[in-house]
This record gives C-alpha cells, sequence and structure tokens, in this order.
C-alpha cells in the first residue's frame, strides 16, 4: 500500500495488533488503489498504479478488474489505461453534501481572497495530507491555482500545521504512526510540524509557513470545529510570498482569517 502522495506503506498485516483483527487487507488494497488517483489525473496505466500502491501489477489487475465490475474504475481503452467510474461520484457526492458549511464560508472566502489578493480554502485531513474541499481565489492573476480534490502535505504547510496544532493527541499518535510505516525522517518532520504548529498557534492564534511548503509560498491557517459529524475543518490563506509578505499576512490578514473561522466555528452544520 501507499499513502496518497505515492509513498509505499507496508502491508497492513504486518504486526498487527489484537485491535486489527478485523482489518481485511483485500478491501484495503482495493481503497487504495481508488484513493491513489490524484487531482489531475484523467486516467493511470497499471503500472503507474503498482508503483503508486506499492503492489505487484498482478495484484492490481485483480483488483482493478473487480473495480470495473462495481463501476468504481473505468478503462479508457479496453487493455488500456484506468480512471475512475462514475460510481466514485456518490462515494465523493455524500461526504460533500455533510458539508453545507462550504456553500456558507464560501461568500466569506472569496471576500477575504479578493482583499487580500490570495487564494483561501478549505480542507480536512486524508492520511497525511490536506485535502481542499472549497477553493476562493482573488482576481489577481498571481493568485495559487490549487483546486478542490488538490492535497498539501501536513508537516511543512500552514494548513498541515493548524490541523496538527488543533488534533488531541491520540489524533496526533494515529499521524505519526502512519509517518512511521513510511520512514523516520517522515515521522521526524511530523513531530516538527507539529512543535512548529504548537508554537505558533500560542504566539498568533494561527500557524504559518513562510517558504518552508514551496520556496516563493507563504500563508497562514486556522482550524475549527463545527457541530455535528463534520470532522475538523482548517482553512489557509496564501500565495505568492512576494506580494503576501510575512508581516502583511500576520498584521493585516490573520485578524480577518481569525474572525471567519470564529464565525465559521459558531454556525450549526450537521
Amino acid at each position: 500500500m501507499t499513502a496518497s502522495d505515492g509513498h509505499a506503506l507496508p502491508a497492513p498485516d504486518e504486526g498487527k495488533s489484537a485491535e486489527d483483527r478485523y482489518f481485511i487487507t483485500a478491501l484495503a488494497r482495493g481503497l487504495d488503489v481508488l484513493a491513489c488517483f490524484r487531482s489531475g489525473d484523467t486516467s493511470l496505466s497499471n503500472q503507474q498504479i503498482s508503483e503508486r500502491c506499492g503492489l505487484p501489477k498482478s495484484t492490481v489487475t485483480r483488483i482493478a478488474y473487480t473495480l470495473l465490475k462495481r463501476g468504481y474504475l473505468t478503462q479508457v481503452e479496453p487493455g488500456g489505461r484506468y480512471a475512475l467510474g462514475t460510481a466514485t461520484l456518490a462515494l465523493g457526492s455524500s461526504m460533500l453534501a455533510r458539508m453545507d458549511i462550504r456553500q456558507y464560508a464560501r461568500p466569506l472566502m472569496q471576500e477575504l481572497a479578493d482583499q487580500a489578493g490570495a487564494t483561501l480554502a478549505l480542507g480536512v485531513r486524508d492520511r497525511l495530507s490536506i485535502i481542499y474541499t472549497e477553493v476562493a481565489r482573488s482576481t489577481a492573476t498571481l493568485a495559487l491555482t490549487l483546486q478542490v480534490g488538490s492535497r498539501i502535505p501536513l508537516a511543512t504547510s500552514a494548513i498541515g500545521r493548524a490541523y496538527l496544532a488543533s488534533a488531541s493527541e491520540q489524533e496526533r499518535n494515529a499521524v505519526l504512526k502512519m509517518a512511521h510505516e513510511l520512514d523516520d525522517s517522515a515521522a521526524d518532520a511530523i513531530r516538527q510540524g507539529i512543535a512548529r504548529g504548537v508554537e505558533d498557534f500560542m504566539q498568533y492564534g494561527c500557524t504559518t509557513s513562510f517558504g518552508e511548503w514551496q520556496k516563493d509560498v507563504n500563508g497562514i491557517a486556522v482550524a475549527f470545529r463545527t457541530a455535528g459529524t463534520i470532522p475538523t475543518m482548517v482553512m489557509n490563506c496564501g500565495g505568492p510570498s512576494f506580494s503576501l509578505t510575512k508581516e502583511y499576512l500576520l498584521m493585516e490578514v490573520r485578524p480577518k482569517l481569525l474572525a471567519m473561522a470564529r464565525k465559521l466555528e459558531s454556525s450549526s452544520f450537521s
């Protein structure tokens, strides 16, 4: 298996603990095949899926055949590359439909994006990434062009650190365990992300990343929770460092981002 960013993970039954006795390896591998499709992928070959999931090509072939039969994958041409099938729409749309907060937040995000000349995004954690669920960008040509479905790393991004800083000890331990299954450097990066996120939050009330996620990109982020079944949400504001300086983000944008987060958190969504 792999994380969604393509890193190989060990088989889930290696060193399986007692509480994992209900873990179905075949099902997990099928879900990993679906999860290996990233934003912007129109189709993937058997070889690409094999490399991303760390599975033998013969295993991928069997899994893909099953997913084809169930409508979760489709083939671009007989015996050719695979693309996500229409059955995956039901999974994604059902989850997004529960997030009414996106529609409520969208005009607020757009207003701040236009004021700051920046890109704002809402996201939730998926494994070792934050996945964007809503994006608002400035009409300025220099705004970031990330889309709904884009994945952002937890450790080095402001939005990832916002999640880590707000997470419970149990959540942090689960993330660290997952990172350890990749390698020690991944776990070390998560630890540093937690420490940096907590430090930022104590100082600023938000988290930051100034050229650490991408060299020429600055950003700040906050986490918030709403009532009901919606998971912890994170929201960032960022853009090119030459137009969104550290000082501008902290002095001008931060108070508005924090106020927006408080407004969203006080709203009721199921």
